[in-house]
């Protein structure tokens, strides 16, 4: 598919990409193939697609026999998702809604067959952390999360500790990030101004640690990357009202050096840092 035959496309249609919903139509064929093949979508599995617009990865995902639950939060794009379902009427169900909002959980319990489900879209850039959030903090989470996102963001969540972000965290304590593949700007219609990646997240079954509250661990996380530049001993005196005799003690028996930025810190070491935190506290 063409940049012009895809505007050619929206326009018989009365469309045109909505820069509000962060609307960038994947075109490249090579690409849908490669993320498909990267989520090894396979008959009879159930998937997640949010953000379908023109319904290509949908039909993709359809045609490897999956059953896919669509949510489109453009009503513009209704006929388009109506005519695909003429084609397959008994795998595609699709919503005009809000993805961080719809329970898409109720919906994937109700399907007979195997429990898990796949995660598998073009995602709007804008929201990909809070999308992201979302599907790793639901009760009933997927197997694996296979979507595009910005390049930098894909590197950004495969960082290894020294590098680490609060997001890059937040996933890797619930599964296995991959950057499958790079994709550039041109394969997409309109062209963003960055290049892309497939980026795959396998979930584990638990936690990859045990954590005595995850709300508690986030906050202290949170205020403490809140001030990412800075060194560790001046954040948690800062950001946590720690006294510099409770900071040295809590780094002391944690092996972690006062001077240590957030983003050098595993995440083993992060959850040993926040029960000190709880514990100390609460004496």
């Amino acid at each position: 598919m063409t940049p012009e035959y895809l505007k050619n496309f929206l326009r018989s249609h009365g469309l045109k990409p909505n820069f509000t919903y962060g609307q960038n139509f994947l075109i490249d064929e090579i690409v849908l193939e490669d993320i498909v093949d990267a989520a090894q979508v396979k008959a009879g599995d159930k998937v997640l697609e949010i953000g379908p617009g023109i319904g290509n990865l949908t039909r993709r995902l359809l045609e490897r026999g999956a059953q896919v639950l669509a949510i489109e939060k453009d009503p513009k794009f209704l006929p388009l998702l109506h005519a695909l379902k003429k084609d397959f009427k008994k795998t595609l169900r699709f919503e005009i809604a809000d993805a961080l909002e719809y329970n898409f959980q109720e919906y994937f319990k109700s399907l007979p067959g195997e429990e898990s489900y796949k995660v598998v879209a073009n995602i709007p850039y804008y929201i990909t952390g809070k999308i992201l959030q979302m599907l790793l903090g639901v009760e009933y989470k997927p197997a694996s999360i296979t979507v595009l996102t910005q390049k930098e963001v894909a590197r950004n969540i495969t960082a290894e500790p020294g590098g680490l972000s609060l997001l890059a965290i937040s996933v890797q304590l619930f599964g296995k990030p991959v950057l499958v593949r790079t994709v550039p700007a041109r394969a997409f219609y309109p062209a963003p101004k960055v290049d892309s990646a497939v980026l795959k997240i396998d979930l584990f079954k638990n936690p990859q640690f045990k954590l005595q509250n995850e709300k508690r661990f986030f906050g202290v996380l949170r205020a403490c990357f809140a001030g990412k530049r800075k060194q560790l001993h001046n954040t948690l005196a800062n950001n946590l009202q720690l006294s510099k005799e409770q900071v040295a003690g809590l780094l002391e028996s944690t092996g972690i050096s006062p001077a240590a930025r957030p983003q050098e810190l595993s995440i083993e070491e992060w959850v040993s840092l926040s029960e000190k935190i709880y514990k100390l506290r609460k004496k």
